[in-house]
């Protein structure tokens, strides 16, 4: 029975293999992350616009003194 060990460039591989894996996932999460930010703002924008519009009247005014 022959018991062999990892050499220095096969773990390296490993390492940069997990460093790679980690970049990916960690920009997928930044990247889901700035759009949700992105559709926050716009949800908050639109329902300051709402609350901050001027009553509009239907229909006819009539003032009296």
């Amino acid at each position: 029975m022959r018991n062999r060990g990892l050499t220095g460039s096969e773990t390296a591989i490993i390492l940069i293999a997990f460093v790679v894996v980690a970049a990916a996932f960690a920009f997928a999460v930044l990247n889901l992350g700035f759009t949700t930010i992105q559709k926050s703002s716009e949800v908050i924008r639109a329902g300051l616009s709402e609350v901050t519009s001027a009553i509009e009247l239907s229909g006819g005014v009539i003032a009296r003194s």
